[in-house]
């Protein structure tokens, strides 16, 4: 049994029978569908003989006669028991599998699968809309999602031409092929889809999509009107929701998208609108309803997001991680001490106790942004404690915590979190590597930081993370401790080990020379500048001024001023004036000082408070300590500058070498009463001041301040001896002592050697009781545990007149 290789007809032959052609309507086709390697249905037969015949019985009878009923029956066994048992017969495994590819198996896949029919008969069809897209008819499902998977543009130009050519049926089914639960973020499904459609602007296309599906899913319209929001389509998300609200398939995630759309062009006030028409359609917001429109509040007004949230609680909806997470983006630099607490309490108040990491990130972002990293750590250690703190993951939130630690002066804290990272096989990125080494380096641990950046380039994971701005960290802190030695050797050492040096660099070398004096090593690196092409910039400028300013060369430092604006397009700014009036206020310069003012205020520079800080040290300098008061009243009133920390220490400074006790302790009132926190020097001037004025109530009172004690139930008080005058009695009952104490530790703390001379005057002074000295010691002493104070009380001493 054998198909001709030059017709389409199916020849029996068996010898010494004629050959036969049959066609379908003999009774013998059913046995040829036995023989799978052979018999195609689609294959037209005729009935052809050498020999005529008009009945079927008279050709069986003219075999029988040929050659015997014997001989027939052996070779129908034979031909059936090879169609059947042979090792390519239908009982086969080969012949089975066969079978299912070509479709022999069922009727409907012997006509082709559904799919791939409509897709080939929507492509022959279209020739406006190219698809690259070929298809036979007879492919399964999962072969033409293997197609389309393989080419996703096509997806979009068959639902193209199906809405180009009305040919909703193949849109139907194609769409339908979709799974439409599951992962929505999934390639294959509807979802991702219909975003796509949106992307590419076929909003047509997308809307004849959804309505494909019966009867209508709300949650189809909502991923269109999700998208359109993305995109901040306002007017076509409008015409989505009109027509899903005509098809009944709205809820309350359609006028989300709504009041998200709203709220991504900026209108607060049309989003509370949508918000309260989606309330009068009877459906219950959610917190994603109200998360848009505090994100559009935080960043204008955070104040005015309280009452959104109150709102929000009211529908019986508690703040969420995410809630947490928008608040904190109003948490600037400058936020009030109220705003930070506010947003604790909300943190508190969460519908789930466990904050995510997430949150804790933006949680550290925020307030490091604001400057309030003592109550940022204050409240990871109270997690930390609870076992409330996450299991940190994310090399971005280490990173933030570590910056904190280090602008807070805790290097056991970024220690801590460095090794825990470690612990956890987190691997560092460039930014935590470099928060890590600028922690460091910062709080004068040259050598911690400089062993990190070794470790790093000795880990073949992390060596390609190191960079010259981490040199540059560890360079500016051996130049604060004026280690300039071991600079130049680390110089050398970045030289060796080619590193890229920046204009970062080249700075930080600079100051180096600045500090050291060593005028002679700024030369050579100006000149490796300009031969790497690196050119200078206004801070390298300002560097070589400050180096020459140190080195009592002023005139020197004027003619670079002089060259850069003649040479270059750079203009000097407020350092570079800032660092010439330094220079100035060094060597008691006061008219060359205010000569430089002059000429700062004729270019347009407007001054800082560092400015009014150095115009007060170069009165004092001068020995015109009145002057100091008259010029930063000046410049003060004609700037609005509100007057800082370094300021008011310096006009403390001015009082005091002008031997004005009430103009000190009045200048220190002010201070507290403008909400600006003292620092251990501001404490140490009026401290010492007051021992060389023989004023032990005042120093005793000052003394409970820096400490964080209350003062209005001291001994001295109750006797009227206090030497205070009456506003800076009522500056200090209207501030916190918490808020007024002296920085605990750090370069900024209370030094000790003060504490010990002040210790040491009032246990000397014959005005208090013999138990009074011992009983304020104990209680400083357990106010600030750091200090080491002589165990034994002071005694008096009696003096002879």
């Amino acid at each position: 049994l054998f198909r001709s290789p030059k017709s389409n007809y199916l020849t029996l032959v068996t010898h010494p029978l004629p050959s036969l052609l049959l066609s379908p309507c003999v009774t013998l086709t059913p046995i040829l569908t036995l023989l799978p390697d052979f018999y195609d249905p689609n294959l037209a037969f005729i009935m052809s003989s050498e020999t005529s015949f008009a009945q079927p019985t008279s050709f069986l009878q003219d075999v029988l006669d040929e050659v015997g009923t014997e001989i027939l029956l052996f070779f129908i066994a034979f031909f059936m028991h090879l169609a059947i048992c042979s090792n390519r017969g239908i009982l086969s495994r080969g012949a089975r599998s066969k079978a299912l590819e070509k479709g022999v198996s069922s009727p409907s896949s012997q006509n082709g699968n559904g799919l791939a029919r409509s897709l080939s008969s929507l492509v022959n069809e279209t020739h406006d809309v190219q698809i690259n897209l070929k298809l036979k008819g007879s492919e399964s499902q999962s072969t033409v999602k293997e197609l389309l998977s393989a080419a996703p543009e096509v997806e979009l130009q068959i639902v193209q031409a199906a809405v180009l050519k009305d040919r909703l049926d193949v849109l139907r089914r194609f769409f339908a092929s979709y799974p439409s639960h599951g992962n929505s973020a999934a390639p294959s499904s509807q979802q991702s889809l219909l975003k796509r459609l949106v992307r590419k602007g076929l909003l047509t296309e997308a809307m004849a999509c959804v309505q494909t599906v019966q009867p209508p899913k709300p949650f189809l319209y909502n991923v269109v009107l999700d998208s359109l929001a993305d995109k901040k389509e306002l007017e076509s998300a409008k015409e989505v929701f009109a027509r899903a609200k005509d098809a009944n398939a709205v809820d309350a995630s359609s006028h989300n998208a709504i009041i998200k759309v709203h709220s991504l062009l900026g209108k607060a006030d049309l989003a509370k609108l949508a918000l309260k028409a989606m309330q009068a359609e009877g459906l219950q917001p959610n917190q994603a309803s109200f998360h848009p429109i505090l994100d559009v509040l935080v960043k204008s007004d955070l104040d005015a997001s309280w009452s959104l949230l109150a709102e929000m609680r009211a529908c019986g909806l508690k703040p969420t991680n995410s809630t947490c997470s928008i608040l904190l983006k109003g948490i600037q630099k400058g936020s009030k001490d109220r705003q930070v607490e506010q947003i604790l309490q909300t943190i508190e108040e969460r519908e789930t106790g466990d904050m995510d990491e997430v949150l804790l990130g933006s949680f550290c972002e925020a307030f490091t942004r604001s400057g309030h990293m003592n109550r940022m750590l204050a409240y990871l250690r109270q997690l930390r404690k609870t076992g409330n703190l996450p299991h940190m993951r994310c090399a971005h939130t280490i990173g933030s915590i570590i910056r904190a630690y280090g602008i807070a002066e805790d290097l056991n804290g970024a220690w801590a979190t460095w090794r825990e990272m470690k612990r956890s096989h987190v691997q560092p990125t460039r930014i935590t590597l470099g928060c890590m080494v600028e922690a460091l380096a910062s709080n004068n641990d040259a050598d911690g930081a400089y062993d990190i950046i070794r470790e790093a380039l000795a880990d073949p994971q992390t060596s390609a993370l190191v960079n010259a701005v981490m040199y540059s960290s560890v360079l500016k802190s051996l130049s604060h401790q004026q280690r300039f030695d071991r600079v130049w050797t680390l110089y050398e050492e970045m030289v060796r080990e080619k590193v890229q040096f920046t204009i970062t660099t080249y700075n930080a070398l600079l100051d180096v020379c600045a500090r050291s004096g060593d005028i002679g090593r700024a030369e050579p690196l100006l000149k490796d500048m300009t031969e790497q092409g690196i050119k200078p910039n206004i801070i390298t400028y300002g560097t070589v001024i400050k180096a020459y300013c140190n080195a009592n060369q002023l005139n020197q430092a004027f003619a670079v001023m002089e060259e850069m604006k003649q040479s270059t397009d750079l203009r000097p700014d407020e350092v570079t004036y800032n660092t010439l009036l330094d220079g100035c206020a060094r060597y008691g310069m006061f008219q060359r000082g205010l000569e430089v003012l002059a000429n700062m205020r004729q270019a347009g520079v407007p001054p800082s408070n560092y400015t009014l800080s150095v115009l007060a040290k170069l009165a004092n300098r001068s020995k015109k300590p009145e002057k100091a008061f008259e010029l930063v009243e000046e410049l003060k009133s004609e700037f609005g500058l509100q007057l800082n920390m370094h300021v008011y220490n310096n006009l403390i400074q001015a009082a005091i070498i002008s031997g004005d006790m009430v103009k000190a302790q009045e200048t220190f009132a002010n201070m507290l009463s403008q909400k600006v926190r003292p620092d251990g020097r501001s404490y140490s001037l009026l401290l010492r001041f007051c021992v060389s004025q023989k004023s032990s109530g005042c120093a005793a009172v000052l003394l409970l301040a820096a400490a964080g004690l209350a003062t209005a139930q001291h001994p001295w008080k109750r006797r009227g001896q206090d030497g205070l005058v009456p506003a800076l009695q009522a500056a200090l009952q209207q501030v916190s002592v918490s808020w007024a104490a002296a920085p605990r530790r750090g370069a900024s703390a209370l030094q000790e050697d003060v504490v010990r001379e002040v210790f040491w005057f009032l246990g000397r002074c014959p005005k208090f009781e013999q138990e009074d000295v011992p009983a304020l010691m104990a209680a400083v002493q357990k106010a600030m545990p750091g200090l080491k104070l002589e165990k034994r009380p002071y005694t008096r001493i009696s003096t002879q007149k």
